[in-house]
């Protein structure tokens, strides 16, 4: 019994004393090591660490910006082809600064519910765009009866005509 736990231990020995060596050798050779002198440490220098960045959702088919705005009623046939759980679209303009007011309806399906999240969540942002008009965000939502909504914002036109 005792030969088998000294000669576990030589083993144990041995395998950490290669593997210090084995990374001085791999140290010694990277071309980013430098070790310092004072406490025998060696530190590898390498590029900085950045921070993963959130990636926005985006709707399954792809956009198009328009160049110019497209006429105000056009947007907003636009807007409730798009989503029809919009209702009391409207969108006025001065110059280039709009405002949209729409309600949303209550919801009957979970179909209805993922449609609403998905407006909700830059949908409805980029529907705009689609038509020339920049969405303000974050945009006013007030619930006005039992899971019904009305909604604001503040929109500009790219180039209203």
């Amino acid at each position: 019994m005792q030969s088998v736990r000294s000669r576990s231990g030589a083993v144990l020995l041995g395998g950490l004393t290669s593997m210090v060596v084995v990374s001085g050798i791999i140290a010694g050779w990277h071309p980013r090591a430098r070790s310092d002198p004072a406490t025998g440490i060696v530190v590898i220098r390498g590029a900085p660490v950045t921070a993963a960045k959130a990636v926005p959702l985006s709707s399954i088919r792809p956009t198009r910006v328009a160049p110019t705005a497209m006429p105000v009623e056009t947007a907003v046939a636009d807007l409730r082809r798009a989503y029809p759980l919009l209702s009391e679209v409207a969108m006025e303009c001065r110059a280039r600064q709009c405002s949209l007011t729409a309600t949303i309806r209550p919801l009957v399906s979970q179909n209805d519910l993922d449609r609403r999240q998905e407006m909700l969540l830059g949908g409805l942002a980029a529907a705009l765009a689609e038509d020339g008009y920049r969405m303000a965000v974050p945009f006013d939502m007030d619930e006005v009866a039992d899971n019904t909504f009305h909604i604001r914002a503040h929109v500009t036109a790219d180039d209203h005509p």
